[in-house]
């Protein structure tokens, strides 16, 4: 009989497996960098992204088009009930 906690921790060494073999995708380093403040803050906006890394705004856009396109990372958005664009948010597929 597996007792939870060990399951606890096949969970994680999977997650950390997955994580591992995406970021050996990532050949770009601003790309892992992106890709490591997303794993510890998601979902994250770009704002969040931009506050955690120093990084600038359209460099963080444009690391996440290219996690985006590689199916590494997704975007989503949640509805609104004002006026106004919706929050954009990403989070590691």
């Amino acid at each position: 009989m597996q007792n939870s906690h060990s399951s606890s921790e096949e969970n994680e060494i999977n997650n950390e497996k997955l994580f591992t073999s995406q970021e050996n995708i990532i050949t770009n380093k601003t790309d892992q960098v992106v890709l490591g403040a997303l794993r510890e803050n998601q979902p994250a906006t770009r704002k969040d992204l931009c506050e955690k890394t120093g990084i600038p705004r359209t460099t963080i856009y444009d690391a996440l088009t290219r996690l985006i396109l590689k199916k590494v990372v997704i975007q989503f958005s949640t509805p609104r009930k004002s006026k106004g664009r919706p929050k954009v948010f990403y989070q590691i597929a």
